[in-house]
């Protein structure tokens, strides 16, 4: 379980998110364009990084690390489900339907429907703005 929330912090977050999601959602919602360097120098790590998932939860497993669900499977989630709305992520899940399959299991789980039924729409994240001059990966 640790080594798995380690990835998630030290891989999947950073490129599916900090360098895809923020510059393919949350800046254009905010008018600001993508920066398309960021993207193209993280999809070949996003492409390893769903395929080394892909891969693990072909095994047969319900779950990350096995048949019971685990604090790994609730930290993959937000990044499997925030990659989602680049459309970097709608062109490349097909091709992993293992992460599908999963992803609807997390997501049928009486808890992620309340979770989700409990969150107010979603809309623009305005203090992203100082990312862009702060928090805005080099890479």
């Amino acid at each position: 379980m640790n080594q798995w929330i380690s990835a998630v912090n030290g891989y999947y977050y950073p490129y599916l998110i900090y360098h895809v999601s923020h510059e393919r959602n949350v800046f254009p919602q905010l008018g600001i364009p993508s920066d398309e360097a960021v993207v193209a120098h993280a999809m070949p790590k996003v492409e390893v990084c769903l395929q080394v998932l892909e891969h693990e939860l072909s095994r047969g497993w319900e779950f990350l690390l096995g048949p019971q669900l685990s604090l790994a499977d609730f930290f993959m989630l937000p990044i499997i489900h925030g990659f989602g709305f680049a459309p970097e992520a709608q062109a490349m899940y097909p091709n992993f339907p293992t992460i599908c399959a999963w992803r609807e299991r997390m997501e049928s789980l009486p808890t992620m429907k309340r979770f989700r039924a409990a969150q107010p729409p979603r809309g623009p994240i305005e203090h992203a703005r100082r990312w862009v001059v702060s928090h805005r990966p080099k890479y």
